[in-house]
């Protein structure tokens, strides 16, 4: 009887937690804003698209700036090829036509984005999400839904819509 005794008292010692060990912590942290995603070892990372002031919409024919960031967990360098957020946008371009990641390389988390999609086809307001498509040479595809966050708070210092 005393056996089960003493192992419950352990494990109730073991549970009341005590300092973290150096390096590690439990605190919790708010998670960022953006969309997030791994495809293939392929990290992608706070992606959202720069939208209209609050109260405001971006109009058709628009074109909004896309921000995120890369990380390459994989063997080898990867290419992201293209991005498509159809048929919220007829088209996107990446910055330099092709963006390169280079292994255990962050890309991104700028002032400038990394891809603008083009030719919006209908009101979009700040606040919504719109699915957009990341492709990749090796890596291959994701599909996210991605938010439309307004040019405020920290995202006032990054490019502008184009309308904005």
């Amino acid at each position: 009887m005393r056996w089960p005794i003493l192992v419950l008292a352990l494990l109730v010692l073991c549970a009341c937690g005590g300092d973290d060990p150096p390096g590690l912590s439990t605190a919790e942290y708010p998670p960022n804003e953006g969309a997030n995603a791994t495809v293939n070892d392929m990290a992608l990372r706070n992606a959202f698209v720069l939208g209209a002031k609050p109260g405001k919409s971006l109009r058709p024919g628009d074109d909004a700036p896309l921000y995120f960031v890369l990380v390459n967990d994989r063997r080898k360098p990867d290419e992201l090829v293209s991005v498509s957020a159809k048929p919220m946008f007829s088209g996107a371009t990446i910055s330099g036509d092709k963006l390169l990641v280079r292994t255990n390389e962050l890309v991104g988390g700028g002032a400038a984005p990394q891809a603008v999609l083009t030719g919006l086809t209908k009101d979009l307001p700040s606040g919504g999400f719109i699915p957009v498509t990341f492709t990749f040479k090796a890596a291959g595809a994701v599909k996210e839904l991605v938010p439309v966050l307004p040019p405020t708070q920290w995202r006032a210092t990054l490019s502008p819509t184009p309308s904005g």
